[in-house]
């Protein structure tokens, strides 16, 4: 008779047990169905596109007529023995990007390292690094521009010492590199914030103990903070290695109404880029599939040797 109670109780909980997984996988359904849609079936679908060569016929009910091939490949790889193509710009124009990115990393935790040791201003120079990641990047770019473009502030520090500021924007030679400058401006954002956590995570009993034996700060940067917190480091970098072939700056926003021929420039595009512009209003859509394909079949091996590497020199440290 003792046992009915709990009996009871048991059913009600399984009964509530059973309403909250219910509503809980009601709750994931919506974006699983997401996922599986805009992720998995499109990225499937654009591999079968690669190995699709488009005919430009259609059949009455006005499908595409194709046939299955590699020729997108083969086009792509004749692309190489033109130096003219676009194609080779755009990669040129991307692994510029990706330096870029790579560079940042130590450019970004040296500065963070002078930011953890709470040197003067550090709170404002915290404010200014990180703000480029919080403010809308239409707004920074229209600032950079004002600043770069003829009759504004840098143009006016330039004539002061005699000398005119040339066109860095219109002129498709120095584009690429008057982008790649802005991305540097913006760079330090969420890489700053991960390596200051990390550093403040050293235990302070080690810090003082170098100070008392007389360690300088380079010392202690290369000997104390860089083994301790390279766990952090290397992940930034294998993650910007995961953007090699998908480097680029926010071209789009750089290419308003008055400079929209730049978006159509060899010199300016990237591999990204030149996607976007093909997906965007293309008619032949298997071509840039291909190209995306290979880069991704490319970079995934890539991404595994350099984490392999990265893995093998990891400092064996513990606290």
């Amino acid at each position: 008779m003792e046992l009915l109670p709990v009996v009871a109780k048991k059913r009600k909980l399984t009964k509530r047990t059973l309403k909250e997984w219910l509503f809980v996988y009601g709750m994931l359904l919506i974006p699983l169905i997401q996922f599986a849609i805009f992720y998995i079936w499109i990225n499937a679908n654009s591999i079968i596109m690669a190995f699709r060569e488009f005919t430009f016929e259609w059949d009455e009910n006005d499908n595409e007529i194709y046939v299955w091939s590699f020729y997108n490949f083969t086009r792509f790889f004749k692309e190489w023995s033109n130096p003219e193509s676009v194609i080779v710009s755009a990669l040129m124009n991307t692994l510029k990007y990706f330096a870029a990115g790579v560079i940042m990393v130590p450019v970004t935790f040296f500065v963070s390292y002078f930011l953890y040791k709470k040197i003067w201003g550090y709170k404002m120079f915290r404010v200014v690094f990180f703000l480029p990641s919080i403010v809308s990047a239409v707004l920074f770019v229209t600032t950079y521009i004002e600043l770069i473009k003829f009759g504004g502030a840098l143009s006016t520090v330039w004539s002061w010492f005699g000398a005119e500021l040339p066109e860095l924007i219109n002129d498709p030679e120095r584009t690429t590199g008057t982008i790649i400058a802005f991305t540097v401006w913006t760079g330090f954002g969420v890489n700053m914030i991960l390596y200051q956590s990390a550093m403040s995570r050293v235990p302070q009993e080690i810090i003082e103990a170098s100070k008392l034996d007389g360690c300088p700060w380079y010392k202690e940067l290369w000997s104390i903070i860089i083994p301790m917190v390279w766990s952090t480091v290397s992940t930034t970098l294998i993650l910007q290695f995961t953007t090699l072939f998908n480097s680029t700056g926010p071209i789009l926003l750089f290419a308003d109404a008055g400079r929209q021929a730049l978006l159509d420039n060899k010199e300016v595009t990237t591999i990204a880029f030149w996607i976007y512009q093909k997906t965007r209003g293309g008619v032949d859509l298997n071509y840039p599939a291909a190209i995306g394909l290979f880069f991704t079949a490319v970079s995934v091996p890539l991404v595994f040797l350099v984490r392999w590497v990265f893995n093998k020199i990891d400092p064996d440290v513990t606290y």
